[in-house]
């Protein structure tokens, strides 16, 4: 109710406006001098009738080659919630749209909204895209605050993206939807999005990525297929045929670069099947690589599997703190320096410190494993000699539970672990209740650590973790949770982590037998779980992009987000987050 009265007197105050030859002042200032723009470039609301569009190659395509890359991640993050994103010149021509479920692409339509759309003020009006680029400042156009009828139900925010030496206007990013309530978040979110695009545009102004940048263009100019340049400090550019690979498969060519892949071609092992790419190195850290096209005549290729069916010698999961978690521990085994993989209970430490997923039955076997708590059943001593006649055999060797372990027995392990000569890698897990915990422990026993991140903080692990289990002991049965059951996996705080979910699947296995797995076939915790609202979905990976950015400092993350700490800190405790 309070709602519609709002938008009656929004309307009530444009009626007045467009009616008046001196109206009164009203308290939205801005919104009435845009208003009074489109009224003497348009006349009448009723004078826009369609939107005009521009041919494509009357676009900046090198603007877009910048920007796509980071609005393209953006997006991905924005999928299921009826949000769509818009880049536009400063001219207010669309350079790129991008909805990733067709309510978002149909609410584009209805209002046509497409590439080469020119939503310029002087030509639709008032609204969240034009309004930035003659404003210069970020805006949220709702409903009938739109000079066009055209727009009556539509959402629009937008903000700009400023050369950070100049001050010039680039750009204008705009996230648009239709007329919903909890839109609020969305200013601060883009402005969010807006510094790091400025920031993309100064590391692409220095003197070694313009050279990479450059380099980019020229290839852009002679290919037709998805083209990415990876420079220094992460940089990354792409081009829009590149929107055809996922961020699996571009993290996955990063990396075999990284790891020195030389110049010429080679193949890789895409999410859709082997790849062909061209690599290019120019200076050390910028690359170009071009995925070429399968040659007419050639055998298409097996497809691979997709990163929601790992092997069963792969670890589960594909979310950037696990990844990356995951890589530091391989870095330590192989330079082969002690080192304290912690985390809560349950949250796959064991199976990160081995390089792959723990079966105790089967690693029972392989003597790559000494469990602390054996110590209290056969004694501290012969417990330590037994540790240190596996340092000596060849191999890694993962030290379970040290937490466990008091002070004495504590520094006998430090001793072992310092006098004997290791022929392995040797790698202690550790339960703790946080970080700051953990560090403690490292600190006292002298052995770097690293926090496996919960299961909580990493939801989009859950399918990827429920597959492995079905592959591993349910293969063939088609067990997967339906849309509605990966809701609540993913609402579900999991305080027993993976050794929970794994328990759930078990459950499952046993109730369901085949078939899809629906939330009946959950335990009654689980189907309580509150699921999040598209726009609190939208809310959590915001705050959670800002503290990533702010390297877990909550005042720096408040900045970003453009609220109050105060504010960060209770949405951080409703959504469960840590820094």
């Amino acid at each position: 109710m309070a709602h519609d009265d709002e938008v009656s007197r929004i309307q009530k105050a444009k009626d007045d406006f467009l009616a008046t030859a001196a109206p009164e002042r009203w308290h939205n200032v801005e919104l009435m001098s845009s208003w009074q723009r489109s009224q003497l470039a348009i006349g009448t609301p009723e004078n826009v009738i369609d939107v005009p569009h521009v041919r494509e190659d009357l676009l900046d395509a090198h603007l877009l080659d910048m920007f796509q890359a980071p609005l393209a991640r953006f997006s991905e993050s924005l999928d299921g919630t009826g949000l769509a994103v818009l880049l536009a010149d400063s001219s207010g021509r669309i350079l790129q749209r991008w909805c990733h479920d067709t309510t978002a692409a149909a609410h584009l339509d209805r209002i046509g909204t497409s590439r080469g759309a020119v939503l310029a003020e002087n030509a639709v009006g008032t609204n969240g895209v034009g309004t930035v680029a003659v404003t210069g400042k970020s805006v949220q156009i709702r409903g009938v605050e739109h000079f066009a009828e055209l727009y009556r139900n539509a959402v629009c925010t937008g903000a700009p993206v400023l050369h950070p030496a100049t001050g010039k206007l680039l750009a204008v990013v705009t996230v648009s939807c239709d007329v919903r309530p909890g839109t609020d978040f969305l200013r601060p979110l883009l402005r969010s999005v807006t510094t790091q695009l400025e920031q993309h545009v100064l590391d692409v102004e220095q003197p070694s990525a313009r050279h990479t940048f450059n380099a980019f263009l020229s290839a852009t100019r002679t290919q037709t297929a998805p083209v990415l340049a990876f420079g220094p400090e992460g940089l990354l550019i792409q081009n829009p045929q590149s929107g055809s690979l996922s961020t699996e498969d571009i993290g996955l060519i990063r990396e075999l670069c990284e790891d020195g892949m030389r110049d010429g071609k080679h193949s890789v092992p895409l999410s859709r099947g082997t790849a062909t790419i061209s690599v290019t190195n120019l200076d050390p850290g910028n690359r170009i690589v071009v995925l070429l096209p399968r040659e007419a005549g050639a055998p298409v290729a097996r497809q691979a599997p997709a990163p929601e069916r790992p092997r069963r010698d792969e670890l589960a999961g594909h979310s950037a703190d696990w990844l990356r978690t995951a890589r530091e521990v391989a870095a330590h085994r192989e330079a082969g320096t002690p080192l304290i993989v912690a985390g809560e209970p349950g949250a796959g430490k064991t199976s990160l410190a081995l390089g792959t997923p723990f079966r105790p039955e089967a690693h029972a076997r392989g003597g790559r494993i000494a469990d602390a708590a054996e110590a209290h059943v056969c004694g501290a001593s012969p417990w330590l000699q037994q540790v240190a006649s596996r340092l000596a055999e060849a191999g890694p060797l993962v030290v379970r539970g040290v937490e466990t372990l008091d002070a004495k027995v504590l520094a006998g392990l430090r001793s072992v672990v310092e006098s004997t000569p290791a022929r392995g890698p040797v790698v202690l897990t550790l339960t703790a209740a946080d970080e700051a915990e953990a560090e403690a422990f490292a600190l006292k026993l002298g052995i770097a650590h690293l926090w496996v991140p919960p299961l909580r903080e990493r939801p989009q692990d859950i399918s990827v973790l429920w597959h492995a289990f079905a592959l591993a002991a349910a293969p063939g049965t088609g067990l997967v949770p339906s849309r509605e059951t990966l809701e609540l996996l993913r609402a579900y705080p999991w305080p027993g982590n993976v050794r929970e979910l794994k328990s759930v699947f078990t459950q499952a296995v046993k109730s369901r037998g085949k078939g899809p797995v629906e939330p009946a076939d959950l335990p009654r915790a689980l189907q309580k779980a509150q699921t999040l609202t598209m726009i609190e979905r939208m809310e959590l990976e915001a705050i959670q992009r800002a503290l990533q950015e702010a390297g877990g400092n909550r005042g720096k993350a408040a900045e970003i987000l453009g609220i109050s700490r105060a504010t960060v800190y209770r949405k951080m405790k409703a959504y469960r987050l840590t820094a």
